[in-house]
């Protein structure tokens, strides 16, 4: 009985655990400024990309802010996001986020992502 019930806790607990940390912030792999405005920049980082690549259409979960979903084509689990923040004036701010198993460092995918944000400010 006692085994049933120390069972029943460890996975009562492990299951809180995953979901705490599916809820949890991902910092920002790297962010920037750019002398952008809001929809531009949104509408830009939303085009389609070159095939090795897949993006989804914007979301707005608040006025001045967009998400959205960019990933490589052939790795689709590799869940990654720019968020957009309007500022003021004709700026935007860019965030980058990954989620899953980072290295903590930047790798050829972030690098990408800044890449094609920075070609979005006519960089």
């Amino acid at each position: 009985m006692v085994k049933r019930v120390f069972v029943s806790a460890a996975i009562a607990l492990a299951a809180a655990a995953c979901q705490t940390q599916q809820n949890q912030q991902q910092p920002d792999v790297w962010s920037a400024n750019y002398n952008v405005p809001f929809d531009v920049m949104v509408a830009c980082l939303a085009a389609p990309p070159p095939p090795a690549y897949q993006v989804y259409a914007p979301a707005y979960p608040e006025a001045g802010k967009a998400r959205i979903v960019f990933i490589p084509a052939n790795t689709p689990q590799a869940r990654s996001e720019y968020i957009v923040l309007q500022m003021v004036g004709n700026n935007s701010m860019v965030s980058w986020k990954r989620f899953g198993n980072a290295t903590g460092g930047l790798d050829w995918f972030d690098g990408e992502a800044r890449k094609r944000a920075n070609a979005c400010a006519g960089m």
